[in-house]
């Protein structure tokens, strides 16, 4: 939101937020001295909010409206701008684009959801409406350009600052530092991860950001964390950290594990490529897609402990080539494709 905000000069910036984003942490870290008109929605419910949105920016006379992370925005969007057609004279209605960030279907890697198999014909829906434009969010290297059940819907790139200037990777030393970062939740597969570190006594843990629930009562109880936490080899910072910290974390361990067993893309995957850091990732879904066009990295089957182990054995004999591969990779990050494929024309095909 920051970057598309700074894309307008102040007196254009129009944020609408919900209660509950308005009062968050995340929200004052990255948007709160930003200088800009901040109308908080009267609720936190998509389905409220959503028409909310709308009806605030056609008042305020804004050209358009951004939805980011709108994948349970789209069938509330949708019922607003059905039931406003006749209400609304079309020059004062705002262009509307939608971001998806998932794009999983039914059939893959994770769960089946009812959202899942509705979300392809809701999006055709969307898209044969006039003004409005549906894109989903890619990897940032842009491997993905096409997503199965959505054709013809545009990928932006997910935003990742390129280095300047180019990474070159972190001095290893006797010991290997596997990192987790950001939002720690299940999905992250932080018990894999130990059980695998805890057959490796010259592998060191980082967790680093704020972390579920799940994963605190997990590192309370695990025999495995208990012993690594007593020798010196688990490392946990759990809160939220701000850019220059997450920044020094990353540049701290020599590899990322990137554990995912799901079909979206992965912003740490980049940003870990942007300074030179390998990744210890899975062995299928989008980030093994990624993982194999870049060669930054070693895939793993991430629910077995003794294949994670295995990969981390192969990083480390060959974290110089896999590194030298995380920094070529880089050159192609960047964040202009984001903001301009997020507030181009009105139209899917510019």
């Amino acid at each position: 939101m920051r970057l598309l905000a700074e894309h307008f000069a102040p007196p254009e910036r129009l944020l609408l937020v919900s209660p509950s984003v308005a009062g968050s942490p995340e929200f004052e870290q990255h948007l709160g001295h930003l200088e800009a008109d901040v109308v908080v929605l009267a609720a936190d419910d998509r389905a409220t909010a959503l028409p909310d949105a709308l009806a605030v920016a056609t008042a305020r006379g804004a050209g358009h409206l951004v939805v980011p992370e709108a994948d349970k925005a789209v069938l509330p969007v949708l019922r607003a701008l059905l039931r406003g057609a006749l209400r609304w004279a079309r020059p004062r209605r705002p262009r509307v684009t939608l971001l998806l960030m998932r794009t999983a279907l039914p059939g893959g890697p994770e769960a089946a959801t009812l959202g899942m198999a509705l979300k392809p014909a809701l999006v055709a829906v969307l898209r044969a409406l006039p003004g409005v434009r549906v894109l989903f969010l890619t990897d940032a290297f842009g491997v993905v350009t096409r997503r199965r059940g959505f054709p013809g819907v545009r990928p932006v790139r997910d935003p990742v600052t390129a280095p300047d200037p180019a990474p070159t990777g972190r001095a290893a030393g006797p010991r290997a530092r596997v990192g987790v970062l950001g939002v720690i939740g299940a999905r992250k597969n932080v018990p894999v991860l130990v059980a695998a570190a805890a057959r490796r006594p010259d592998v060191d843990v980082v967790l680093a950001g704020r972390c579920e629930p799940e994963v605190r009562a997990f590192l309370a109880t695990d025999p495995d964390a208990a012993r690594l936490r007593a020798q010196g080899r688990l490392d946990v910072d759990d809160r939220l950290l701000d850019d220059a910290e997450f920044d020094a974390a990353l540049r701290s361990v020599d590899a990322v594990a990137v554990l995912h067993d799901n079909d979206a893309p992965s912003g740490i995957v980049a940003e870990a490529a942007a300074r030179g850091v390998p990744v210890l990732g899975p062995d299928r879904g989008w980030v093994a897609t990624v993982l194999a066009a870049t060669g930054g990295g070693v895939p793993a089957r991430v629910d077995d402990p003794g294949a994670v182990a295995a990969a981390l054995d192969r990083l480390v004999a060959e974290r110089t080539r896999y590194v030298a591969a995380a920094c070529s990779s880089a050159a192609s990050l960047g964040v202009a494709d984001f903001v301009s494929g997020l507030v181009g024309g009105p139209g899917d095909q510019e």
